[in-house]
């Protein structure tokens, strides 16, 4: 009896022992969901990642950023991992500054009449000294006569060079209109009919700046037709308008995703005839003080990524320098421009760089008279580093007719512009470089 009591309580114990054992695995099998559940992390998207990288940026912003540019956030985020946060990492990403950006953003530029955005992979930047298509001067004859349009008198070569840069500036000295009388006191008066401005195509120009002593050469009504003519056109011109806040308004060019800005003045007359604008009438922006053109560089400078500084200056067909001409060009770097180039000697004259930023004191006549002087087309090439390649190509302006320089006579201007340059020295390709100290 006793033996069958001790193996019923060992078959009761075996059985309790099993249903513990099943118990337990049981609740252990309950328990491990929760586990994982606890050791699980949020998934945080990558735009998440970004912002919180960037605690200071409008997540807005940074919605339209990745609305507007494919993979911007992964692109972004491996960067900024990678890399201190800077500005250029925009650039990077999307292929244009935080500037552009955010002006595209805001849609800032959908309401201005003075901003074009270039395709992205542009890079040059050509300037050329004063041209004239006056009606009644030396030019326009031999280009009506030769039957050949502008090759009549721009060699191939030159036009080439202008037509293949993305962004081409000219200095246009002289008025447009049919009206007007010339200014008295005033020895050369210029004046072209409207339908000369179809010249411009010709050459590949793509903007004018107006700065000089010759736009208003047939006075105030001729002055407001050349307005009016460029404007109808929709040929981007700088430096003169209706009022001072006309005259003084910048042209913005989105070149290779980066922000330029360009604004032009001049103080070219020693006998001051042409008016300058003021709040409440039409003229040129002036700056022989240069309060002015110091503060609207300085008002740009945050919100540009390049400034560019075009002055009608210097002494006529002397290749040395005024002091006025070297002081106020430092002026407009300490304001914040990044370049500083000039024109209205007539005659070429050298190279500056002031912190390690350059003056092109001046670039002479390109296609102007039938003098023969020599000429060069300035160009600026961005690089992906930000900087830029600066480069003199020397050309001959003779007989109402502009070609380049061959050999000898390219490396004759070459060492005449090292020999009129301060800091500067040009290569026998003629690229411009800032001399060691």
């Amino acid at each position: 009896m006793r033996k069958r009591v001790k193996v019923k309580n060992k078959v009761y114990g075996f059985l309790i022992l099993v249903l513990i054992i099943i118990l337990s695995i049981f609740f252990l099998l309950q328990e491990k969901p929760k586990e994982k559940e606890i050791k699980k992390e949020p998934v945080v998207s990558v735009k998440e990642q970004v912002l919180k990288k960037l605690p200071e940026e409008d997540p807005l912003f940074i919605d339209w950023i990745d609305a507007n540019y494919q993979d911007s956030m992964k692109k972004l985020l491996s960067l900024l991992e990678t890399n201190p946060y800077q500005e250029e990492l925009w650039h990077q990403v999307t292929g244009y500054s935080y500037r552009v950006l955010n002006d595209l953003y805001e849609k800032k530029y959908d309401s201005m009449d003075n901003v074009k955005v270039l395709d992205a992979n542009t890079n040059t930047i050509s300037i050329v000294g004063d041209i004239s298509l006056a009606d009644n001067w030396k030019i326009m004859p031999r280009y009506d006569s030769s039957g050949k349009g502008v090759y009549g008198i721009l060699s191939e070569e030159i036009v080439d060079i202008m037509k293949k840069s993305d962004l081409m500036i000219a200095n246009s000295e002289f008025t447009v209109s049919t009206r007007g009388t010339p200014m008295r006191g005033k020895q050369y008066t210029f004046r072209a009919n409207p339908n000369r401005l179809s010249i411009y195509d010709e050459m590949g120009i793509d903007m004018v700046t107006l700065a000089n002593n010759h736009v208003y050469d047939y006075g105030r009504e001729a002055f407001l037709d050349m307005l009016s003519s460029f404007e109808e056109k929709g040929l981007p011109h700088i430096g003169a308008g209706r009022n001072l806040e006309e005259a003084m308004k910048p042209y913005y060019f989105i070149i290779g995703g980066y922000k330029f800005a360009f604004v032009n003045a001049t103080r070219a007359e020693k006998y001051v005839l042409t008016p300058g604008a003021t709040e409440n009438s039409e003229g040129v922006f002036r700056c022989y003080d240069p309060t002015n053109m110091i503060n609207l560089i300085k008002s740009l400078r945050p919100d540009n990524d390049y400034v560019v500084a075009i002055i009608h200056f210097g002494w006529e067909d002397h290749h040395e320098l005024e002091q006025v001409q070297i002081d106020s060009s430092h002026m407009y770097i300490d304001a914040g421009a990044d370049i500083v180039v000039g024109h209205h000697a007539h005659t070429l004259q050298g190279v500056e760089f002031y912190n390690h930023k350059p003056i092109i004191y001046n670039l002479g006549d390109f296609i102007f008279s039938d003098n023969t002087d020599d000429t060069v087309i300035f160009q600026m090439t961005l690089k992906d580093d930000k900087t830029f390649d600066y480069k003199m190509i020397p050309g001959i302006h003779k007989n109402c007719y502009t070609t380049l320089h061959k050999d000898s006579e390219k490396q004759r201007v070459i060492n005449n512009l090292n020999s009129w340059s301060i800091n500067a020295h040009l290569t026998e390709e003629g690229q411009i470089l800032e001399k060691n100290d």
